[in-house]
């Protein structure tokens, strides 16, 4: 991987590993550590937040995908997504599972897993 190949893949996983923030770990229970994000908000939106959510989520498995990720790790992340999107329709406790699951955490660190051994 040359020097510019590899600053544009630089440049993805910034914009990746914010957007993961964002969905994730954007705001704080005040007295605990429990973080939760726009995923978890949007599950709150009766009859398709956790749509719109989950199609954030696909931005980020595209984005693997065009990274060139290995099938296993495309199907694993795909995986959190369904269970993220399919969970978080459950009035209640879907949203307190979106709180705790953190799919694009989960799937940032499949993609940042596999970036590492590329470039080892």
């Amino acid at each position: 991987m040359n020097d510019e190949e590899k600053e544009i893949l630089d440049e993805k996983l910034v914009r990746l590993r914010q957007l993961s923030k964002n969905l994730d770990e954007s705001f704080t229970i005040p007295g605990t550590r429990i973080k939760f994000g726009m995923d978890a908000l949007l599950g709150l939106v009766p009859g398709g937040g956790d749509l719109v959510s989950g199609i954030f989520s696909l931005y980020m498995l595209r984005a693997a995908m065009k990274m060139n990720l290995p099938k296993r790790a495309i199907f694993s992340m795909l995986a959190n997504i369904i269970l993220d999107t399919t969970v978080g329709v459950i009035p209640v406790a879907g949203d307190i599972f979106d709180v705790f699951w953190k799919s694009n955490k989960r799937n940032m660190n499949i993609i940042e897993k596999h970036i590492a051994s590329f470039e080892k």
